[in-house]
């Protein structure tokens, strides 16, 4: 059952007043009333929502090339939910905060929380390193380094808010990291490993759930689709006090899923 539903749209900005601020724009629209861009070609997407972040929440990001490119809609909705969700002062993990550092940033921005995010792909790492310092965030967020480890023998021992995950989401099959179109990604950011890409996600909740070392409060990780919710709720089966909340973005749906752990 859903708990809370969102609408991204109303977390990002229309294309139309994207193109009144930005004219270099009007040379990718291949629509102009409405203005509309093809969403299928990944320079364009990385022009528009690095422009969206700047305008939205002020934010300078960068991503490099074949890097996944952060939607901003859903990310801003996803930290409003862990926002609405987190009373403590602890500070928050990000687990694979990618190239951009997108919700460490918004998290440190917007809500002016602390953020210990982690990352395994070292130009990942440089990247994310080079936004944070860009937008001066750099008191706020610290990123480690994985070796592999996600939270086992990585986070430091203690108390902490929030745990957020946009974990990679297909299985071992990379041809998914070959498309031309689209989102596109490096193996860190995309592939989860067997069991439908969800090797990576059970991992995590394994390592998180009554860890006595690393205690979090609420665990939230960002899934694609029902699927996914089904998988977990039957390898942990009643274990989980949880909520789910629905991201309306267009066509598209995700899911947060929240698991309350202490």
């Amino acid at each position: 059952m859903i708990h809370k539903e969102y609408e991204a749209k109303y977390f990002t900005l229309p294309f139309s007043k994207l193109v009144e601020k930005y004219p270099d724009l009007n040379s990718f629209l291949i629509s102009e009333n409405p203005p509309k861009f093809d969403l299928g070609n990944p320079k364009v997407l990385s022009i528009l929502n690095k422009y969206l972040f700047k305008e939205v929440l002020q934010i300078d990001l960068d991503v490099p090339e074949g890097h996944l490119i952060p939607a901003l809609g859903i990310r801003h909705v996803y930290c409003e939910i862990v926002n609405s969700l987190t009373q403590s002062q602890d500070p928050l993990i990000e687990i694979g905060t990618g190239a951009s550092a997108a919700l460490a940033m918004i998290l440190a921005k917007k809500y002016k929380k602390e953020v210990i995010a982690t990352e395994i792909n070292e130009t990942s790492i440089n990247s994310a390193s080079k936004n944070i310092e860009a937008n001066s965030l750099s008191e706020f967020i610290t990123i480690l380094q994985s070796k592999g480890e996600i939270v086992e023998n990585l986070i430091p021992k203690g108390n902490y808010s929030t745990l957020l995950c946009f974990p990679p989401i297909y299985d071992s099959d990379q041809t998914k990291l070959w498309k031309k179109r689209g989102w596109k990604g490096v193996k860190s950011e995309m592939v989860g490993g067997a069991s439908d890409g969800m090797d990576f996600t059970f991992k995590l909740l394994d390592e998180v759930l009554n860890n006595e070392k690393v205690k979090i409060q609420n665990i939230t990780v960002m899934l694609m689709n029902e699927k996914q919710i089904r998988q977990i709720s039957a390898r942990f089966k009643n274990k989980l006090k949880s909520k789910i909340f629905q991201i309306n973005a267009g066509t598209r749906k995700r899911f947060v899923l929240w698991i309350q752990n202490y």
